[in-house]
């Protein structure tokens, strides 16, 4: 019988794994062998301030992941040190959030969730996780939501050149809708 694969663990506790991790692009049909450890993941960024989400919704975050392997464009890229999650970022082809910005749609790409582990936080990770991805479809405006209380990610995202589009407020919820275009000529990811 073949060996069973080993399951990815979560990352360490510590902060020296993150200058050592991987950053790599797994194809959607791998996805599927990564969804608990990405619902670990998600359970230790999402559930703290500024999103404070109940725990359960973690498993909703790596369900949603499953169903968009399916979509198009979707890009799916993680952290590792050697077996070791450290965090993940994905995206897929789509344009509702330009809908919602009042903007009109193009071949626009969604980055759907950026996490990366709280022990792993302020080392270039998350810019790591997102220049991977945005590399691997590049040429296209890119769209993404987020708390407007997300200071770091705000850093990212804005040191990355994306800004502020729009405001969405809904289910009691208020969240900004950014966008990066394309440069032409540059690197468009930094």
């Amino acid at each position: 019988m073949p060996a069973t694969p080993a399951r990815p663990q979560l990352g360490p506790q510590g902060r020296a794994g993150a200058a050592l991790s991987e950053i790599r692009l797994i194809p959607a049909s791998e996805v599927n062998g990564l969804l608990d450890t990405v619902t670990e993941v998600a359970g230790q960024v999402f559930t703290l301030p500024p999103w404070a989400e109940p725990r359960e919704s973690a498993g909703a975050v790596a369900e949603r992941l499953a169903a968009d392997t399916h979509r198009r464009g979707f890009t799916f890229a993680a952290a590792f040190h050697g077996d070791q999650v450290h965090g993940f970022a994905y995206g897929v082809r789509c344009s509702r959030l330009a809908l919602l910005a009042s903007r009109l749609p193009r071949e626009d790409l969604t980055l759907r969730e950026l996490a990366v582990l709280p022990s792993m936080r302020g080392q270039g990770l998350g810019a790591r996780l997102h220049d991977a991805l945005l590399s691997a479809a590049p040429g296209a405006p890119w769209w993404l939501t987020t708390h407007p209380r997300a200071g770091a990610a705000l850093g990212l995202y804005r040191r990355r050149g994306w800004r502020v589009a729009a405001l969405l407020a809904a289910e009691d919820r208020v969240r900004l809708i950014m966008l990066k275009q394309p440069l032409i000529g540059k690197d468009s990811n930094r």
